[in-house]
């Protein structure tokens, strides 16, 4: 019996031996598990961040693309108007100099025209280019045409502005038609 007793008392002292390896074993395994699991979360809350930031970014620029089509979205039909602002200029220009009173009335009617015309047209952004003459040609606000002598300016400034040139707010919807003067 005493032999019994020793055996399981050893057993018993084996037993726990073995629960205290398998619950260091465990705390161990756990606390791996749990510092990997922070690590994945850490990773996850990192790529969350970068994702929001993407968002915000997105949502920015389609907010930027929008206000400026938005801006921008008559620079067809403003294009396609040109010619009419041009055809105005071209009919006052074409006044007699000493015009009759009906001549001089429908000249009035249709600078009032005119006018009003191109109030609208700037309320919408719409306005003329100042005048190029004796300034740098610059291919971004200017289309040359020729190149003329002068000896009024320096070479490669512009000279004579044939067609006038157009923005929408700071767009060049048309360049100026110019003659810039060569070097000689």
């Amino acid at each position: 019996m005493k032999e019994m007793m020793k055996d399981k008392k050893a057993a018993e002292e084996k037993k726990a031996a073995i629960d205290k390896k398998v619950e260091e074993a465990s705390s161990d395994e756990v606390t791996s598990q749990l510092k990997a699991a922070e690590d994945e979360a850490k990773s996850h809350y990192d790529k969350l961040l970068r994702v929001m930031a993407e968002f915000e970014n997105f949502k920015k620029r389609i907010s930027r693309e929008h206000s400026e089509q938005a801006k921008y979205a008559n620079q067809s039909l403003i294009h396609d108007l040109l010619p009419v602002v041009d055809d105005f200029d071209r009919i006052l220009e074409h006044l007699p100099e000493n015009p009759t009173p009906e001549t001089a009335a429908i000249a009035d009617g249709v600078k009032l025209v005119q006018n009003h015309f191109m109030t609208a047209l700037g309320r919408h952004g719409f306005v003329q280019q100042e005048s190029s003459v004796g300034k740098p040609f610059d291919p971004t606000m200017h289309e040359a045409v020729a190149q003329i002598e002068s000896s009024e300016y320096p070479a490669g400034t512009v000279a004579v502005e044939h067609r006038k040139g157009w923005k929408l707010y700071d767009r060049v919807v048309r360049p100026a038609t110019v003659s810039v003067v060569k070097e000689v």
